[in-house]
């Protein structure tokens, strides 16, 4: 999940000084750890490859569990038990990754983060076309933005002949279509719905986006979530379908954000 703002990396010093401070308080999600000893809570401080865009990137965990051969207590006790990879590797201490320990961790007063942000080749790779990016970033708010959408649609890889033909029920093969507002609304709203109905229908989806499993190697995968002060198994979170801030420079992204419900 998106991560990085300075609220958030206060949100995870804490909870990993908080973790490391007070196990027991976290003692369902302890309990599933329970094999091994000499363990404590590091923070993520390093990007990971990505198996979807194939770069390196900040993981779906934003913190996990580590298990220590020596006593590291000097070391805790220094740093206000707040563990970090960069400090670890930097004083040479070894340690063992525990697998699925992985947590995502949320500002606990607030719903204003990103679940996902991927554009068009990522996009492509869990959806397996480009055009359903495209349809839900369209310019359609505004007449005035309509000549924008050209430049979007190549943006994202595909042509107007391709998304005519991908949304032939709304575009009737016209390939200016772009260029009709009431038109765009139709395909942005069919879009956005369609990316929601394909997450909400595939579990395999559903883990790709929210836990990130087989897009990361172990621990950088998240199946757990901190958020309003406690740890709890991630599974799918309610989120609606929207667009990156970039899209009028040429940024082009499709980003999900939670919902309350």
């Amino acid at each position: 999940m998106s991560r990085g703002t300075y609220e958030g990396d206060i949100d995870e010093i804490k909870f990993v000084k908080r973790f490391n401070k007070n196990k027991e308080h976290f003692h369902i999600y302890v309990q599933k750890f329970n094999t091994f000893t000499n363990y404590w809570m590091v923070r993520v401080t390093t990007k990971q490859l990505s198996k979807l865009s194939n770069q390196k990137v900040f993981t779906r965990a934003d913190a996990y569990l580590a298990k220590f051969n020596t006593d590291i207590t000097g070391i805790l006790k220094e740093s206000d038990y707040y563990l970090t990879e960069d400090v670890l590797n930097k004083k040479n201490i070894g340690y063992e990754k525990i697998p699925y320990s992985g947590i995502s961790v949320k500002m606990t007063d607030s719903s204003n983060y990103q679940i996902l942000k991927v554009g068009p080749n990522s996009f492509a790779a869990l959806f397996n076309n480009y055009e359903l990016g495209a349809g839900a970033s369209l310019f359609c708010l505004r007449e005035n933005e309509l000549n924008k959408n050209e430049a979007l649609i190549y943006g994202w890889k595909t042509t107007p002949q391709n998304m005519a033909l991908f949304f032939n029920d709304f575009t009737n093969g016209d390939l200016n279509f772009h260029l009709n507002q009431e038109v765009c609304k139709q395909i942005k709203n069919f879009s956005c719905k369609k990316i929601e109905d394909e997450i909400n229908s595939s579990q395999e989806l559903q883990e790709k986006i929210f836990n990130g499993k087989d897009l990361y190697d172990e621990p950088y995968t998240a199946w757990f979530f901190y958020h309003g002060e406690e740890i709890a198994e991630l599974k799918s979170i309610p989120f609606s379908v929207t667009t990156g801030s970039g899209r009028s420079h040429g940024d082009y992204t499709i980003v999900l954000k939670p919902i309350n419900r």
